[in-house]
Formats: C-alpha cells, structure tokens, sequence
C-alpha cells in the first residue's frame, strides 16, 4: 500500500520532471506540485487537530480543494493564465493526492480493525 500512495503523490513530480527535460527550464509544473502538496498536507494537518475526526470521504474532499487551490494560486502567481490548462492541471495534481489520501486512510483504518 505504501509503494501505491508513494506513486500516486507522485505522478505530479513526474509530470513536472517531464516539461523540466522537455523545455530545459520551466520549473512551474515542480511549484504547482510542491503547492498542491502542501495544500493537502494542510487539509491533512488540520484534520488531525480536529477533536473528531472526519470520515475518509470528507478528507479525501478537503485534500482535493485545498491541494487544486493551492495549485491554481500558484500558478497564477507563476504567470500561467487562468483558464482550462490550469484548471485541468491543479485537478489533476490534486486528484493525485486526494487519491493518495484515500489509499492511505483506507490502509490505515484496514490496520485497525
């Protein structure tokens, strides 16, 4: 299960890596990753703080819209105009780990039980 969360969060770094070789130095794609991943480990970190925790769905959900919001701030700020490739772009760096999210959270309740 961790080689599969592993690859999951990392297909954003993949893609980024790819436009780096591809062009020589856009690096944007690498910034929009590492913003997406932090907007999901924020989701993450203020679910922990919470006395309840929330169901898997609803974490899964706030990984997903803290990790493409992050990603589309970013990349806007990098200069990237708004429209469908960065929409597309900061949803699929997000469903990336919000599905890392999930497999994680699944594997761990698994453990519990």
């Amino acid at each position: 299960m961790k080689a599969l969360v592993m690859l999951l969060a990392g297909i954003p770094f993949a893609v980024g890596m790819i436009r780096v070789f591809e062009t020589g130095t856009d690096l944007r794609y690498m910034w929009v990753a590492l913003a997406a991943m932090a907007g999901g480990m924020i989701a993450t970190m203020v679910a922990r703080r919470l006395r309840q925790v929330p169901t898997t769905g609803i974490l899964v959900a706030a990984v997903f819209i803290m990790s493409a919001l992050h990603a589309a701030v970013v990349g806007r700020l990098l200069g990237m105009p708004m429209g469908r490739e960065l929409t597309i772009l900061a949803s699929g760096f997000a469903a990336c780990f919000a599905a890392a999210t999930l497999v994680a959270t699944a594997a761990l309740q698994r453990g519990r039980r």
